[in-house]
């Protein structure tokens, strides 16, 4: 097996997250125009999504079109909003002392992600970041991923993509490279993935001296 000489994460659940409060207000204003009672508990099985292949599924699942939701989401979501809900997974900080490229991989858009990323202190550490589009297409699509890869000059077994969803362990089992659930909430998922972890100091483990400091 390759030396892993790259990592890539998603970001929203993996690296940061958003506070309950948030996600449910923008549950319910998106309720309240599309005539649905959402609540805390629709908001984190969507945000999370946890062993839904695409949020849209999640989406559908409630009986709602996804354009439709997406269309009035998109209306309400305001980033200083988001920002000020935002936090850092305390356990991310030893990211910073690994020395290995780190890209992200994200439904997040790019402007939104770059803010978010330098609110919470971690802007510097990752790069490239790759914003799914309709062009690049979506997890568990692989492309995104396959981007990012090429973009770091690296080969698909020489990376690992790191996330907690299920959506990003087909992603990565769909590009080629070896794949990383993270855990911290026991949540299993419905596929096996190469490696899990409940903690990202875990991953020292995974990659081994390559990435000390």
């Amino acid at each position: 097996m390759a030396q892993i000489n790259g990592l890539i994460f998603d970001l929203d659940g993996t690296i940061i997250d958003n506070s309950d409060d948030y996600m449910e207000l923008m549950l319910r204003r998106v309720g309240r125009d599309l005539g649905y009672d959402f609540t805390l508990k629709h908001a984190k099985e969507l945000w999370y999504s946890i062993n839904a292949e695409s949020r849209d599924s999640v989406i559908e699942s409630w009986g709602c079109n996804p354009d439709k939701f997406w269309t009035v989401f998109n209306r309400y979501e305001n980033i200083d909003e988001k920002l000020k809900s935002t936090y850092l997974h305390e356990d991310t900080a030893v990211l910073k002392d690994i020395l290995l490229p780190k890209g992200i991989v994200t439904h997040t858009s790019y402007d939104h992600t770059d803010k978010l990323l330098k609110k919470v202190g971690m802007r510097q550490y990752f790069d490239p970041i790759v914003a799914c589009t309709e062009e690049t297409g979506y997890k568990p699509s692989p492309l995104p991923i396959i981007y990012c890869v090429v973009d770091m000059k690296l080969k698909p077994d020489e990376v690992v993509y790191i996330g907690d969803t299920l959506s990003d362990m087909l992603a990565a089992q769909n590009a080629g490279v070896r794949s990383v659930y993270v855990n911290r909430f026991n949540r299993p998922i419905k596929i096996k993935p190469d490696y899990e972890i409940s903690r990202m100091e875990m991953l020292a483990d995974i990659i081994g001296n390559n990435g000390e400091k």
